[in-house]
């Protein structure tokens, strides 16, 4: 295994996000866009001593494995999961606001916006704030040369096709299967052709389209 990717914290230092868990009681939803964000509020909130006062949140989650990571590290399920898996769908899903309405949408320092794009063109008032941002890590020479001489190459964010290319030189003969459309919308824009894109985005959808790619071989 070869990671494009890792989860560090932002840059900031976490003071936004404190800022927002110290004041839960003014927002009404929380809406993760990764599983990585999921992660990152609740070990914020742990260690600010919040966790108990997410029970009058309603939570949004913008795909299955998301919802997964809700339900483990939050224990309960999701109010709201779109039907397509992405940051519009989610935005789209979203019942309009009631007033005082006001929602918390922890992302990557880098991350892409279409949902907080999404909910205040609804009329939502949103802090978007920094949870995580992510980093490349550096590869031996061995396992560079392993990727590029991979038959398949996975990828499960837009970041990991951005590290992927980094860590690389952009080399590599691989086919490309990736979790879900954003991701390779990723690819097209940074010029790699994908061979799969997984019918559900999760690590059980990925690993079916990989043995799909795997067979055509």
């Amino acid at each position: 295994m070869a990671p494009a990717i890792a989860v560090v914290p932002p840059l900031d230092g976490g003071q936004p996000l404190d800022d927002a868990l110290i004041r839960l009681e003014r927002f009404s939803w929380i809406a993760f866009t990764s599983t990585n964000s999921v992660s990152a509020l609740m070990a914020r909130g742990a260690r600010r001593g919040v966790l108990k006062r997410f029970s009058h949140l309603q939570i949004a989650a913008v795909g299955p494995a998301t919802a997964a990571k809700v339900v483990s590290e939050m224990g309960r399920e999701p109010d709201l999961v779109p039907a397509s898996h992405d940051g519009v769908s989610l935005a789209n899903a979203f019942p309009l606001p009631k007033p005082g309405d006001r929602a918390l949408v922890p992302i990557a320092s880098d991350g892409r916006t279409d949902l907080i794009d999404g909910l205040r063109a609804k009329g939502w008032q949103v802090d978007g704030v920094a949870a995580y941002r992510t980093v490349f890590p550096s590869l031996n020479h061995d396992l560079v040369s392993a990727v590029i001489d991979a038959d398949v190459v996975t990828f499960a964010s837009p970041s990991a096709v951005k590290g992927h290319l980094e860590q690389t030189g952009g080399k590599s003969a691989a086919k490309v299967v990736v979790i879900g459309k954003t991701t390779a919308q990723q690819c097209e824009l940074l010029g790699i052709e994908v061979a799969f894109v997984a019918e559900e985005p999760s690590a059980e959808g990925l690993v079916q389209a990989v043995a799909l790619a795997v067979g055509q071989q």
